[in-house]
């Protein structure tokens, strides 16, 4: 019998808010020094010290394990040897795993203006910057424009599955700007 997702869910937040009703608190996951992806990508860029897509996948990866320094660097020498929209986009999404918001936000605007707003992930990259940076009025517009190019975002269980394999964080961004578009900018 399979479990269906929405059941998984409610089960992590149930067991999250009754520890939050005892007054625990989830602790931070330790950085990590190492894992077969990086190795990996450390073998990338030991073989070619040039590859621009190797630094900044490695740069996410460090990011989403908390190796926040090394991340930063890595994100800088993947712009100076690639600077353009798609690189800038990457990069974006690197800062914003990173927690460094406004450099994300730079990233992802930068990504589309050059661009010219062309790429399918613009609108849906600006929102997670604007999220994070506070910048409600912002993130709802782009969240529209978002829909507008990809209707999947428009409706809760479609935006489910096409976020589906996004970190925590990319989630939530998205789930908590979609309820307040659904609720407060959404004709329905």
């Amino acid at each position: 019998m399979k479990i269906p997702p929405h059941f998984v869910r409610f089960c992590v937040c149930l067991s999250m808010a009754l520890m939050a009703a005892r007054g625990e608190e989830l602790k931070p996951l330790q950085p990590v020094d190492t894992t077969p992806k990086l190795e990996i990508l450390n073998k990338q860029i030991e073989m070619n010290a040039e590859d621009a897509q190797a630094y900044v996948n490695r740069a996410y990866t460090y990011a989403l394990l908390g190796r926040k320094d090394d991340a930063r660097a890595d994100l800088k020498k993947a712009i100076s040897l690639k600077n353009n929209a798609p690189m800038q986009n990457r990069v974006g999404w690197a800062y914003f795993n990173n927690g460094d918001y406004t450099e994300a936000v730079r990233a992802f605007e930068t990504s589309a203006k050059e661009s010219n707003y062309s790429s399918h992930s613009d609108y849906y990259s600006l929102v997670l910057g604007y999220w994070a940076t506070g910048q409600t009025k912002l993130a709802l517009e782009n969240y529209q424009l978002a829909v507008e190019r990809d209707p999947r975002f428009g409706e809760f269980k479609t935006l489910e599955e096409r976020i589906a394999e996004w970190t925590p964080l990319e989630r939530r961004a998205m789930h908590e700007i979609y309820t307040l578009w659904s609720k407060t900018w959404k004709a329905s």
